[in-house]
């Protein structure tokens, strides 16, 4: 074989690049095989207009709302595009300042930080906040960002089933020992508002009750709440919808949701604040978000202050009774999750199938944007399509939407979840283009 060093670059290009590229290509060969490549999905997107949108996080309307879109034209005009720069360097402005004025204020919070996104926000809170020695104890279920913090995290994380409080009290029993030496660690509790893949709402005072317990010292016990699909939906977020403000320590709220911009806040004391300018290299490193983005969130915030989400919210809850009453009717499918406390249900409902490609294809082409979810998303087993619902559905849009999910039968007539046609009961004719592709990839 001919040495490297006096080739010519056409004779060393294959043997430095094609052993990556064969190994990206079997990833990704290995997961076309498996159903699990994922595909970005434009004409999807464009059919949107065409369907009843059950897919999108825009549950209260405001991203296409007309009285959110003049507050934004309005301040939009007098803002430059971009940032320029990081905060730290020539991205600040009086904007940003002011926003996290105003946010701090609004969610009673002690301080605020923007971050341009929210996974930015749980990334920089969990690889930068936890000390050495320290303990992070998760619920399962939380969202990629805050594993992809832990990975970097200098604390020891251990994860409990998911929202349950006898599971994280066996958990920090565990770690008496740990816990009781002098100095003791600090806990860090990380949870969310709302699971947005299974749409139940945190059990956030047991769960405080039972971290209270275990872990005395006041100044060492910690909760981390993401509240990305709560906020809007329950108003200020299940932390103020609960009045449990004083148990948590820092609460994210993310705007590319219920609040139809983009972008995040933290909100947490002043010292971490301070801390997290220093330390968290999403921050430290990132483009500042521009004052246009800026702009959009304040436009947002008008309709908070107005009084005008909380109207949404209650037609919102609504719908989604009605969603949750129509999926029971469905025999393949399991029930709707359970909700904590005396909040009403959340806007997330998964409708669980092992053929969740097969049911989301047959949706869309009955008019309904809807999205599959599987492995590794969700775990192996506990595949769905998650339906989402809004403000704007219609009563009409939920009533179709139920008929679609009574007339489809899994082949062969195998259940979904619990009960089911018999096998071998022939399914429906589904609408035209759905049937030649069972396995779509969506």
């Amino acid at each position: 074989m001919r040495g490297l060093r006096g080739a010519r670059p056409s004779d060393t290009a294959p043997w430095s690049f094609v052993m990556l590229d064969e190994q990206l290509a079997a990833a990704l060969a290995r997961r076309e095989r498996n159903g699990t490549r994922r595909r970005l999905r434009p004409e999807l997107v464009a059919r949107a207009d065409a369907c009843a949108d059950f897919s999108s996080n825009d549950y209260l309307g405001v991203a296409r709302s007309a009285e959110a879109h003049a507050a934004f034209e309005r301040r939009a005009a007098v803002c430059r595009l971009g940032s320029t720069g990081s905060r730290l360097l020539d991205g600040d402005s009086r904007a940003h300042t002011a926003l996290e004025e105003r946010l701090a204020k609004r969610f009673r919070a002690p301080a605020a930080l923007l971050f341009n996104s929210g996974f930015d926000a749980n990334v920089s809170l969990l690889s930068t906040l936890p000390q050495p020695g320290d303990l992070v104890v998760y619920d399962e279920l939380v969202h990629a960002s805050m594993h992809d913090g832990m990975r970097q995290c200098r604390a020891r994380c251990v994860p409990f089933r998911h929202n349950d409080p006898a599971d994280l009290g066996r958990v920090l029993h565990a770690e008496h020992e740990a816990l009781a030496t002098s100095p003791p660690p600090n806990v860090i509790l990380a949870l969310e508002g709302v699971y947005s893949m299974d749409g139940d709402v945190c059990a956030l005072r047991e769960l405080c009750s039972v971290l209270e317990e275990h872990v005395r010292a006041p100044g060492t016990r910690h909760v981390l709440l993401d509240e990305a699909h709560s906020v809007g939906a329950y108003g200020l977020g299940v932390c103020a919808s609960l009045g449990a403000e004083s148990l948590v320590s820092a609460r994210l709220v993310t705007f590319g949701k219920a609040l139809g911009a983009a972008g995040a806040v933290v909100l947490c004391p002043p010292l971490w604040r301070e801390y997290l300018i220093n330390y968290a290299r999403p921050l430290v490193y990132s483009t500042a978000l521009s004052p246009v983005g800026v702009a959009a969130i304040d436009a947002s915030l008008d309709l908070l202050d107005n009084e005008e989400l909380r109207r949404r919210a209650e037609v919102l809850h609504a719908r989604v009774r009605a969603v949750h009453a129509e999926v029971r009717t469905v025999s393949w499918a399991a029930p709707p999750p359970a909700q904590a406390g005396s909040l009403p249900p959340s806007p997330v409902v998964p409708v669980e199938t092992p053929e969740a490609h097969a049911l989301a294809a047959y949706l869309q082409a009955a008019g309904f944007l809807v999205r599959p979810v599987t492995y590794p998303t969700v775990p192996r087993g506990r595949e769905r399509v998650r339906v989402c619902v809004h403000y704007h559905n219609t009563e009409e849009e939920v009533r179709r939407l139920g008929e679609a999910l009574r007339r489809w039968v899994p082949s062969g007539g195998t259940p979904g979840g619990a009960g089911g046609a018999p096998p071998g009961t022939p399914g429906p004719t589904p609408p035209s283009g759905a049937a030649q592709n069972p396995n779509p990839k969506l």
